[in-house]
């Protein structure tokens, strides 16, 4: 089937000229060398890395092999002996289950037992169990459900999982599940978040239950979204609409009501010996994380909704009472603290930017803390604790904002050794042995991994594939910029192949803009970094601008946009354009802007606040105004409409829509749950009633990232010739 007929896509066109046609031979006018390449029918089903991790119980590294899109390869690395193998593969599966491929089950997601040697697969509606020595496929008795998140427990003998917002747990001893909530729902939710809790407060994973270290007993948090609004998700692609309920809460709605329960198990999973409940009154505070002590204590972090006070909280489950442990209390804002790791002698690793960055500290028992990572730099990670509890490892923005490099330090001196030696981005996984998984790119090399011992010597890199389609080279620069007061700005270009200094070329700006976040670094680039690759192998200069608010500056840098998102970080990106204006090889009437999400809203916002800057702009998946997008993300930086209105309103585009007088693309996907089409929307009917025209691109149905086969090849495409048309002749350059 041609690709333009497998997603329906819909123009609209504001007050405008501009036609832009999708018949299949207009695919012929992207070129063979980029947008084809990267996002056509021939292109890799998955451009990012694989996940490599260790083996439970071993010490070799595994990964999905998907390669061959027909049949996925369970593929195993021994770094001792340098030995490659397939352990299964799907085809085996098949057999195994005696169904055709499609109906038997796939190494899609597998979860692995403790001990290495089995792992748990599914067909997409019964769990099994594989037994990778024995060659044995058993499906598991289970009610009628999908099971999400499932997780073993740590001595493997269970596993528990969510089905219908309950949480269940199966003894695989005696081939029983139990069930261990009654009340899940619509809008209750038991081992597994709802909408913006998974969205804002848990990078984007759903599970939200957890085993004691030796599987007695298990926690989960439950939430009540019996308060919350709902918002209506319409499809109206068939004849007769339908509506998905969507429980999202807008700035100043009602919160998800949160509670913490914790189930011990008797002899089996069949028999819960006692319970305990956790419950929070008014005002409702947020439950980020929680756990297990090594000693079966609970801990929790306990979030209030201004998120400016962090407690982590320890319960003695036998005596019923608790204590905090510390507090963390941020003049801007504050969040949940990941990779905790508890000591036996009841001390922890914690991370905080008390004193300016966000540091390592090993905070003790009785109250003491120290600082391990101390300097003009951010912790980014906690990777974890070597087998001897003396060396815990990090990864931090060092030796500036566009790294991320790893390091050692031991816990008895606080002496630090980088593990480390070469630019780029480096991450890790930790072993039981106290070996690491790395991986490392740069902005210009892809991800490749090795194994090393915990001191960064005797590397080993290890034979993962990576589609790394081929494109037209181009070349890139780091910059600094100086803003109007003096501070120094981290800004990248991306040069197109046949780059002459004696030419002046068109600009287009990437942005993101947003807090927490950075476009600005040398790793290698995701979906929208590829993009802007085609963009400069089109001809165009592609610059990159890290504005206040970024990640890896420190508190104040990135609190500088505190109660004021918009308003305070569109002057730095103002004061690159002025840098782009200066260089000999800019056309300065030929500066556009693109985003997608956040970098929508700073396109939107860019071109509705600094009229007559730019010469278009392109903005996909925008916000336009932050009173209609979610609360914990937005009450974050910006607190609530009332206690903020002048905030709020300097932030929003929809109230300076009258002011847009430069040509803007908009794109949407009418289902994104995440930025409601109600932005574009309604910023559409402010458009049309104050007289301003803009183009607009809507994909029925589909969600924020617009992802679907041939939908980016759609997309880019669509930006590509937008920004031709308005800022150059296909090929021009101008000498």
């Amino acid at each position: 089937m041609p690709v333009a007929a497998r997603i329906p896509l819909l123009l609209v066109l504001i007050g405008s000229s501009l036609v832009i046609g999708f018949a299949e031979e207009d695919a012929g006018d992207l070129g063979p060398s980029d947008l084809e390449i990267l996002f056509g029918e021939a292109a890799p089903t998955d451009l990012s890395t694989p996940q490599v991790e260790w083996r439970p119980g071993h010490e070799t590294v595994v990964w999905i092999d998907r390669s061959d899109p027909s049949n996925s390869r369970l593929m195993e690395f021994d770094p001792v002996n340098g030995d490659l193998r397939m352990l299964f593969d799907d085809h085996r599966l098949s057999t195994l289950s005696g169904r055709r491929p499609g109906e038997a089950p796939l190494l899609e997601d597998p979860v692995w037992r403790p001990d290495g040697r089995a792992v748990l697969v599914s067909d997409g509606e019964n769990p099994h169990l594989l037994d990778l020595a024995a060659g044995t496929l058993t499906i598991l008795d289970v009610g009628a459900g999908v099971e999400t998140h499932p997780r073993f427990s740590p001595d493997g003998g269970r596993i528990a999982w969510v089905r219908n917002n309950d949480l269940w747990v199966f003894d695989f001893a005696l081939s029983t599940e139990t069930r261990i909530s009654h009340d899940g729902s619509d809008t209750v939710f038991n081992g597994v978040l709802d909408w913006v809790y998974e969205e804002e407060l848990a990078d984007r994973d759903g599970r939200a239950f957890e085993w004691a270290p030796d599987g007695s007993a298990i926690a989960w948090l439950r939430l009540d979204d019996g308060s919350v609004p709902v918002f209506h998700l319409v499809d109206l692609m068939e004849t007769h609409s339908q509506v998905t309920e969507q429980r999202y809460p807008n700035p100043g709605d009602p919160s998800p009501r949160p509670s913490l329960h914790v189930t011990h198990f008797g002899e089996s999973a069949a028999v819960l010996a006692d319970s305990s409940e956790i419950s929070f009154g008014d005002p409702l505070p947020y439950v980020p994380r929680f756990g297990f002590t090594p000693d079966g204590d609970l801990w929790y972090q306990e979030l209030d909704r201004a998120q400016e006070h962090l407690h982590l909280i320890r319960v003695d489950l036998e005596s019923r009472t608790s204590i905090t442990l510390i507090e963390e209390s941020d003049v801007y804002w504050t969040g949940a603290v990941d990779g905790l790791h508890f000591f036996d002698d009841g001390s922890f690793l914690w991370l905080s930017r008390r004193d300016g960055h966000t540091h390592l500290w090993h905070a003790g028992a009785a109250g003491k803390i120290v600082d391990l990572s101390p300097g003009p730099w951010d912790v980014t990670e906690i990777i974890g604790v070597d087998p001897t509890g003396r060396f815990a490892f990090y990864q931090a923005a060092r030796p500036n904002p566009r790294e991320r490099r790893l390091f050692r330090v031991d816990l008895d001196n606080a002496a630090t050794a980088e593990l480390t030696s070469c630019a780029g981005t480096h991450t890790a996984l930790l072993a039981a042995s106290g070996s690491l998984l790395v991986t490392t790119s740069t902005l210009t090399s892809p991800p490749r991994r090795w194994v090393t011992d915990g001191s960064g010597a005797n590397d080993l890199e290890i034979p993962v594939e990576h589609p790394t389609p081929k494109i037209d080279d181009v070349h890139h620069r780091f910059v600094d910029v100086v803003a109007d007061d003096g501070i120094t700005l981290e800004a990248m270009l991306l040069l197109p192949p046949d780059f002459d200094e004696s030419n002046r070329y068109p600009v287009v700006v990437y942005t993101y803009g947003g807090p927490a976040a950075q476009v600005v670094r040398d790793v290698w680039p995701r979906t929208s970094g590829l993009f802007n690759r085609v963009l400069a192998g089109r001809g165009f200069v592609v610059f990159a601008l890290d504005n206040r608010g970024s990640a890896a500056r420190g508190r104040e840098f990135e609190g500088a946009t505190d109660l004021a998102l918009g308003s305070k970080q569109l002057p730095d990106q103002l004061a690159g354009v002025e840098w782009l204006k200066r260089q000999p090889w800019v056309d300065p009437e030929k500066i556009g802007i693109w985003g997608w999400s956040y970098g929508g809203y700073m396109t939107a916002y860019a071109l509705t606040h600094s009229p007559g800057t730019f010469a278009a702009g392109a903005a996909v998946a925008p916000v336009t105004d932050w009173r209609l997008y979610d609360s914990i993300y937005t009450e974050r930086y910006m607190g609530t409409p009332d206690a903020n209105p002048s905030g709020y309103a300097a932030a929003s585009v929809l109230d300076a829509v009258g002011n847009l007088a430069d040509p803007l693309l908009v794109i949407h996907g009418t289902g994104d749950d995440n930025v409601h089409v109600q932005h574009t929307l309604q910023f559409a009917d402010r458009a049309w009633r104050t007289g301003v025209r803009f183009d607009l691109m809507l994909f029925p149905n589909l969600t924020h990232g617009i992802d679907a086969p041939g939908s980016h090849l759609k997309v880019f495409g669509v930006i590509v010739d937008f920004f031709e048309k308005h800022m150059k002749e296909k090929g021009e350059v101008e000498h």
